[in-house]
């Protein structure tokens, strides 16, 4: 990644302040949701190891 790509990266991820706190719920129980798909999917590869 050059730096123009390192820039761009950066100010895409600035704090948006038109975002509703709705929109940060909706994401924060995405993010929630696939933390708990990751962890089953985690667990299921473990025991297929074993």
């Amino acid at each position: 990644m050059d730096n123009k790509e390192q820039g761009k990266a950066i100010s895409s991820l600035e704090f948006d302040k038109g975002k509703t706190p709705n929109d940060y719920k909706f994401l924060l129980q995405k993010l929630k949701s696939m933390k708990e798909i990751i962890n089953l999917l985690e667990k299921n590869f473990l025991q297929k190891e074993i």
